[in-house]
């Protein structure tokens, strides 16, 4: 397990302005450097990630040389010609929600563009990560999230998690995994990355409407 808890990160207004719905409003934010700051003070990015043969790769999924088995035949689509993955988890600490809480109770606009701020320093974190293992394997990176779509279902989150073992994610990097498979600190993120056979993006896969779409949907609706 190679862990991350000192990850520098570059973070500018004008990157922040493309995440989320921060742009269309920005002539309305007139604190947001101040915001952007607070931002800064109270991320703590932090990560975990390893490297993992695949041993078969079969219609249901992905098996692991450790016995482990990533349930998702889209999964097994995409990464039919690797040979490993890398799981990961990565989070900014929990001390941003929370303050995204305090305001929301009487500042509800700089609660909102700060869980954003919040949203884009994760999006770093994994970013960095992403660099790394690039640098390390020479892959050209595809990333895969549990949950993220309906090809590979959240409760695969425990199967990311017991790779690392779940204790160990606690006390490297705060972050827990409840019942239900929902991690915590909130802004928080696990998958796998790995080289596919063509680029992939959960974006493609997923059909809502939303403001932090990366790519365009591909599918049906």
């Amino acid at each position: 397990m190679i862990l991350l808890t000192q990850i520098p990160l570059s973070l500018s207004v004008e990157e922040a302005l493309k995440v989320g719905g921060l742009g269309r409003i920005s002539e309305k934010l007139h604190n947001l450097e101040y915001l952007m700051e607070e931002c800064r003070l109270l991320i703590r990015p932090a990560a975990v990630y390893t490297y993992v043969k695949i041993r078969e790769v079969k219609h249901s999924g992905i098996l692991l040389e450790d016995g482990r088995e990533l349930s998702s035949p889209k999964l097994a689509e995409e990464l039919r010609c690797a040979s490993e993955v890398a799981p990961y988890i990565a989070t900014i600490g929990p001390d941003l929600e929370h303050r995204v809480s305090e305001l929301g109770k009487s500042r509800l606009l700089d609660s909102w563009v700060l869980d954003n701020l919040g949203t884009y320093a994760l999006r770093k974190t994994s970013k960095y990560i992403e660099e790394r293992i690039k640098t390390e394997r020479g892959w050209n990176i595809s990333k895969f999230n549990p949950g993220s779509t309906h090809s590979w279902g959240l409760e695969q989150q425990e199967v990311i998690f017991s790779i690392f073992s779940r204790e160990r994610v606690q006390e490297s990097i705060g972050v827990v995994l409840s019942d239900k498979f929902v991690m915590k600190p909130r802004k928080t993120v696990s998958g796998v990355m790995a080289q596919a056979k063509v680029e992939y993006h959960n974006c493609r896969e997923c059909p809502k409407i939303c403001e932090y779409r990366q790519r365009p949907f591909k599918g049906q609706t």
